[in-house]
């Protein structure tokens, strides 16, 4: 009895043993994970304050830098005038669209009238129901009650 009390006993001081190490390895892969995110991250950074402005340049890609003309054909994409004119009429009506849709129409009074008293019977039915609903909900409370007192006393 007493063998297989300790055979029982000996995986459990292996279990913790094990566990240590899993938390020690875990603790030094986190460690070095952090480290080589942080050598990743930092490489990419600039060394000075007036070297962000030009990391920050659409322009700028990998080392170099490339032409000007380039830079400028990506950033300014050339426009006919017609084409500005159009877009910015379309532009105009949406606009227009959008501030008729936001102006709040105004409702007859009577419709509103109506609708309030729809709202104030609906607000009635939903406190009869709820009162129904108590008067109901008590006897079958006490119906549960008496049937568990009956079967417990039985």
């Amino acid at each position: 009895m007493t063998a297989e009390v300790e055979a029982l006993t000996v995986p459990d001081s292996c279990k913790i043993h094990e566990k240590v190490n899993s938390q020690i390895f875990t603790g030094m892969m986190a460690f070095v994970m952090g480290l080589i995110t942080m050598v990743r991250m930092t490489r990419n950074m600039p060394k000075r304050l007036t070297d962000a402005n030009f990391y920050s340049n659409s322009a700028y890609s990998g080392g170099d830098f490339k032409s000007e003309d380039s830079s400028d054909q990506l950033t300014n994409p050339t426009i006919s005038a017609q084409e500005f004119m159009t877009v910015m009429k379309r532009m105009a009506e949406l606009e227009d669209k959008m501030g008729n849709m936001n102006t709040t129409t105004c409702m007859p009074p009577e419709k509103e009238e109506m609708l309030n008293a729809a709202i104030s019977r609906a607000d009635a039915l939903e406190q009869e129901l709820m009162a129904t609903k108590k008067v109901i909900n008590q006897p079958l409370i006490l119906i549960c009650f008496l049937r568990y007192f009956i079967s417990y006393c039985t």
